[in-house]
């Protein structure tokens, strides 16, 4: 968990292919790496399709149904042969009685002694051909059938005898008469008793024929059931799956889909295409995310350069003062004026390179980082924002934070945004406090907290929707907060935000933390 237009071995696991956007950056092949990587992975599993498992599963069943057929077949086959003998044997059961009534009452004829030659001939000739009479039964009754046959054969080759082929057993001499009689006796007993063995095995045969089918529909719903269960399982896992997936990727987390089952199916194939429209949201949030990171460097520029303005002024007085005085300063006047230039270019270089480390290109690879180190760069690079507005700072950050995964500019981009929502919600000035803390076991919480005008409740679930603003048009793009809340998410923390209009607005960043390893110390 489904088949897609390309069959998994024509899917291209390869570099994606964008027209129209920008030029490829550094994060374009560490993004095509880990997906090459990822859909070697679901590719590289032997392939167990859902068609062939319901193929297989439907051949299953067809498969039952004609064994079931064949043995009902074969049953009743030897049913019908057992009734053919058992008919045979019957009709020379009757004859043999006849001759043992007509010998008792003197009235045997030689008709009778060939009829029961027939039948006699007849039987043994059914069970050689027909060997389903068990070996016991077979054994007793063939010599006694051999030689009941045997003597009638001599009755009937016995000379004299009355016209009309009739004779009566008080004719013959009493041996035979006798052996006659005891022949037919054993003969009859041996045939009774394999009438009732092959009666007996026939209503078994009978019997089983009956439930053969009670038992092809319990066979097949047993398989019903167990096919169900198994299609039931191979579908609605990888559905649940993809919810999961689904929320994870509406949360902001663009990370690859990996094998979960030991075998490849359809579901691998929409795995695998999943895998290349996460590439592609990667990629396109990654311009986003710098897009709106210009964005705010366009806002800061106009304090920047306020920033820069002064001290370039301050230079400009101090050198003309010197170049003015140049002969009349003393020594100590001329040292004092060249330490106020050293100490205005310090301030502009500080000025300029936290400018310069907010926008430099950096990898996407994640390290540990120092939260008050954090913090504090990015509060440094609004300061003259602070100041313009008439918006003073408090700060409660602890030195002793513990250490957490992200990438440095990308959560400096988040708290840049969130310091300068708050500047501008206060336009007739205030305060902002940042506080960091430990939240629970596993979390860092950054609360940036402004004294503006605050949000209306019916707004409040909004904030965070892509190009939703509550600045006058032309001041806000709408990205600011989508783009912080995908960005913290991607880290594995969330934003959550508390406002009452007229008191303010304060936005919570919970980050997990990692305690116990050396943190990445940031420029300053």
């Amino acid at each position: 968990m489904e088949h897609i237009n390309e069959p998994a071995g024509d899917i291209h696991t390869g570099a994606i292919e964008t027209s129209g956007g920008p030029p490829s950056d550094p994060a374009t092949p560490a993004v095509e790496e880990g997906l090459l990587a990822a859909q070697e992975a679901l590719l590289g599993r032997p392939r167990l399709s859902i068609r062939t498992r319901l193929i297989a599963s439907l051949a299953l069943c067809f498969l039952c149904c004609v064994a079931f057929a064949l043995g009902s077949f074969d049953v009743m086959n030897k049913v019908n042969i057992r009734l053919h003998v058992l008919q045979t044997v019957e009709r020379l059961d009757d004859r043999i009685l006849r001759v043992r009534a007509l010998a008792d009452e003197g009235l045997l004829s030689k008709t009778d002694l060939e009829r029961v030659v027939e039948r006699t001939d007849e039987s043994e000739a059914l069970l050689a051909m027909q060997p389903i009479t068990p070996v016991v039964e077979a054994a007793h009754v063939l010599p006694s059938l051999l030689r009941l046959s045997d003597l009638c054969r001599r009755l009937l080759d016995a000379p004299g005898g009355q016209e009309g082929r009739r004779s009566t057993v008080g004719l013959l001499p009493s041996a035979q008469a006798i052996a006659l009689r005891t022949t037919a006796v054993e003969a009859s007993e041996r045939l009774e008793q394999m009438i009732r063995t092959e009666r007996r095995a026939s209503a078994r045969s009978l019997h089983y024929a009956a439930l053969a089918p009670l038992v092809l529909l319990a066979v097949l719903f047993a398989l019903f059931v167990v096919i169900t269960i198994a299609f039931t399982r191979a579908l609605d896992g990888p559905i649940q799956r993809f919810k999961g997936y689904t929320a994870r990727i509406a949360h902001g987390d663009f990370s690859f889909l990996r094998p979960a089952r030991g075998y490849q199916d359809e579901f691998s194939d929409l795995t695998i295409a999943v895998n290349r429209m996460l590439a592609e949201l990667r990629m396109q949030q990654d311009r986003v995310v710098k897009g709106a990171k210009l964005a705010l460097v366009g806002t800061l520029t106009a304090g920047i350069a306020h920033e820069i303005n002064n001290p370039i002024n301050n230079i400009s007085i101090t050198t003309e003062a010197l170049m003015e005085g140049a002969t009349t300063f003393s020594e100590e006047d001329r040292w004092r004026h060249l330490q106020d230039i050293y100490f205005e270019t310090e301030r502009m270089s500080e000025i300029v390179k936290s400018l310069l480390d907010f926008t430099r290109r950096e990898k996407l690879d994640t390290d540990l980082i120092d939260v008050p180190d954090l913090l504090h760069s990015t509060i440094r690079l609004v300061q003259n924002e602070m100041k313009v507005h008439n918006v003073s700072l408090v700060d409660e950050i602890p030195p002793d934070l513990p250490r957490i995964r992200g990438t440095v500019n990308q959560l400096r981009q988040v708290f840049l945004n969130l310091l300068l929502n708050g500047i501008q919600a206060m336009p007739a000035g205030g305060v902002i406090s940042v506080r960091a803390s430990i939240h629970g076991t596993d979390k860092v919480r950054i609360a940036v907290h402004d004294s503006g005008t605050g949000i209306a409740a019916d707004l409040l679930p909004r904030i965070f929707d892509p190009f939703f603003t509550t600045k006058e048009p032309g001041k806000g793009t709408g990205l600011g907060l989508s783009i912080s809340l995908s960005i913290v998410r991607k880290f594995g923390g969330d934003i959550q935000v508390t406002s009452e209009p007229g008191r303010g607005t304060s936005f919570h960043v919970y980050l997990p933390h990692e305690s116990g390893v050396t943190p990445v110390r940031l420029a300053t």
